[in-house]
């Protein structure tokens, strides 16, 4: 039985060669391809070949990492440092990180060690095993950003709403967004609008969402009170229907309600759906993120979408530049999004 290899007992490159009847450094050229262009025999060729697969040898790649200068790996860090096992969002990121990392050669080491306090976290992220780094959606407060800020390692933040002077950024344009999400509840004919904000005090968009919407629905002549914005918990039902029970219940109830997310979007049509609260006729709901989660309702909701591939495939790509040009500089890139109409809004 072939034994699992681990740090001290994987085969050697002298072991291959010993075993080949060559010398270490002709095992090495055989090994990583250069035997044709040093006009090594084909048989010795063979012979090491044979070798290193009945040792079951493979090269060292931290080493050959070391002698080249890269390791064609990609961090990944997420700032909540947790991940809820039914996060739709995070699943749908994380494949579209992986895909388009692959396209352009990388691998993507996850770091998902959140024991570790941040300047221990630093090493581990800036030690030399990865290229690069993406760094997924830090607070402004986050103490790995001013570590970050000082290291030379090639970084992007994505989805990060704090714009550094050091740091490169990728993120779907909230101005944007919101100003389609204002627009089309004007359009609707509404003008006593809610709004189901963040509970948390974790989320890095709600209330950039919330105080935008509420800013350009003020332009237009539109106050929303705070008595119809109000916090909810992602995952926590209860909270999303005690929200809207007090929405219905205002002397001044709204005829429409913007989720600063899709998640928390979809907690509130099965809850209409449940309570006999006709959607939209009676109020129409909007989100934001373009996703459909696995919630009881027979309604898509209305939303602004952000294409998680397109936000993939720029932050790889700035990354990707960031690691072949060291002289590139600090970059902030705004990912397009666009509504999507769904059947909770009569437009």
């Amino acid at each position: 039985m072939r034994r699992h290899n681990n740090a001290s007992n994987r085969s050697t490159l002298s072991a291959v060669a010993q075993k080949a009847g060559v010398s270490v450094s002709t095992a090495s050229l055989v090994l990583t391809g250069k035997a044709r262009e040093r006009r090594i025999s084909e048989e010795v060729h063979l012979r090491v070949e044979a070798a290193a697969r009945e040792l079951d040898y493979s090269p060292n790649l931290l080493v050959r990492s070391m002698q080249r200068g890269s390791t064609n790996v990609i961090a990944f860090f997420n700032t909540f440092r947790y991940r809820q096992s039914d996060d739709l969002y995070m699943d749908r990121l994380s494949t579209a990180i992986e895909n388009a990392a692959g396209k352009r050669g990388y691998d993507i080491l996850v770091h998902c060690n959140f024991n570790r306090g941040p300047e221990e976290t630093y090493r581990a992220i800036n030690g030399g095993r990865a290229d690069g780094l993406l760094m997924f959606a830090p607070l402004h407060d986050d103490p790995l950003v001013p570590l970050l800020e000082g290291s030379r390692l090639p970084i992007v933040l994505v989805n990060g709403r704090r714009n550094s002077l050091n740091l490169s950024t990728v993120k779907d344009d909230m101005s944007l967004g919101m100003s389609i999400v204002a627009q089309k509840l004007l359009d609707g004919g509404h003008r006593r609008i809610g709004i189901l904000c963040d509970a948390s005090g974790e989320s890095r968009d709600a209330e950039g969402r919330s105080a935008l919407l509420r800013q350009l629905l003020a332009d237009g002549g539109i106050e929303v009170p705070d008595g119809l914005c109000l916090p909810v918990r992602d995952h926590d039902r209860a909270t999303t229907a005690a929200a809207i029970d007090h929405m219905i219940a205002h002397s001044k109830p709204p005829t429409a309600i913007f989720c600063w997310h899709d998640l928390v979007g979809y907690q509130a049509l099965e809850y209409c759906e449940h309570a006999g609260i006709a959607v939209p006729d009676r109020l129409a709901v909007m989100g934001y993120d373009g996703m459909h989660w696995p919630f009881d309702t027979r309604h898509r909701l209305s939303s602004v979408k952000v294409d998680l591939d397109d936000l993939a495939t720029a932050s790889v790509d700035l990354l990707d530049e960031m690691i072949r040009n060291s002289d590139q500089g600090v970059c902030h890139r705004l990912i397009p999004v666009e509504y999507y109409p769904g059947t909770t809004l009569n437009v």
